[in-house]
């Protein structure tokens, strides 16, 4: 999806700011750049819209060298939320969210529903929020307008930097939360530019940690820890993050009740539940709990017109799994050989015990002292 190619910056004094930067995101990625101040991590996503140029190398998007795109347009297809927010005061909160839709000459009903869904999507009512200025807002619910804002115009790439930095911890730590929620939801490529390891944590699928103009470790969460590549890398997490249990296995980190549905319930209400639980995956089981196939959100709605069709006519029936007992790193390994973010976990009968997913498996680490 995003490219970076030998990526050189260097200042007009001639001191770099990035020293060759190769980084790979792929599409529906929540890539975190992170390090200290003056590492190159924002000058790094700047990139990514041209509001900062490479002194040499590339950056491609789909494959296209984006200093071949011009910077209005590419800015136009890319939504961006800033630390300070940045709502146009005199606006009204509607006009706020659908000014780029309208820049790009988009259908006006369509958009204006749009605003409607988006709204829902972070808690905020719209019949009674899109007509409020900003200042009638408060600062959390500001922050999710400029978070919608950026989705607005149907990005498929979205550049965050820092935006909850500025907020009270319970207003960071909620938003934080719809993140990750909505990206459940959503799938955007996310490049969140952030100073907190919690955070990064918390909301990345991968953490890239840069020092002085170079990376020194991409890689997930899980890893991050478990697998720091150097003394920088360690005293940047923190010792007392690394601090674990001999082994830690996946019983202690599994949700013990994950969303499930009967292989002979109609399309309908599995997107019910999906809706009601605020996920986009259900594991199917049987009466006895064994696992018969998953379906996704997806899947649901390209069929549910389809009344005929039940669950197990469109399930996918083959599901990774692990047995109670296994350790974490081995589930990890496995979740990204297989590309997946939900890992039953199963005991000796062949039931359903649990599930492995991302969230749990950092929230389970981050307890680790």
């Amino acid at each position: 999806m995003i490219q970076f190619n030998n990526v050189v910056k260097k200042y007009k004094d001639g001191a770099p700011a990035l020293k060759g930067i190769n980084l790979e995101i792929k599409k529906g990625e929540l890539v975190t750049l992170i390090g200290p101040s003056g590492c190159g991590k924002t000058t790094t996503m700047k990139m990514i819209n041209r509001l900062v140029e490479p002194t040499s190398g590339s950056i491609r998007i789909d494959g296209q060298d984006i200093s071949k795109i011009n910077p209005i347009e590419l800015r136009r297809n890319i939504g961006y939320v800033i630390q300070n927010i940045g709502l146009f005061p005199h606006m009204k909160i509607k006009d706020n969210v659908e000014i780029v839709p309208r820049l790009k000459k988009m259908d006006k009903n369509a958009y204006q529903s749009r605003t409607n869904e988006l709204m829902d999507l972070v808690g905020l009512d719209p019949s009674l929020y899109k007509n409020r200025y900003p200042a009638e807002l408060s600062g959390g619910q500001q922050q999710r307008i400029g978070v919608i804002r950026a989705m607005a115009a149907e990005p498929s790439i979205i550049l965050m930097d820092e935006p909850f930095s500025a907020l009270d911890p319970i207003s960071r730590e909620q938003l934080q939360d719809e993140l990750i929620r909505l990206q459940e939801e959503v799938r955007k490529t996310i490049v969140f530019v952030s100073h907190d390891m919690d955070e990064a944590l918390k909301i990345a699928d991968r953490i890239v940690l840069m020092q002085e103009g170079e990376i020194i470790q991409a890689d997930t969460p899980e890893y991050i820890i478990n697998r720091p590549k150097n003394d920088f890398v360690r005293t940047f997490i923190g010792e007392d993050r690394l601090k674990q249990p001999a082994k830690l296995l996946v019983e202690h980190v599994m949700l013990s009740n994950p969303v499930t549905v009967d292989p002979t319930r109609e399309l309908v209400h599995g997107l019910e539940l999906m809706r009601n639980h605020d996920v986009n995956r259900l594991l199917v089981i049987d009466n006895d709990r064994i696992i018969k196939g998953m379906v996704t959100k997806e899947m649901l709605e390209e069929q549910f017109r389809h009344e005929e069709l039940v669950i197990q006519d469109i399930m996918n029936t083959k599901v990774v799994s692990v047995p109670v007992g296994t350790d974490i790193a081995e589930a990890v390994e496995m979740m990204e050989q297989h590309d997946i973010q939900n890992l039953p976990v199963i005991n000796c009968d062949g039931k359903l015990t649990g599930l492995v997913t991302n969230s749990s498996l950092i929230t389970a680490l981050l307890k680790q002292q």
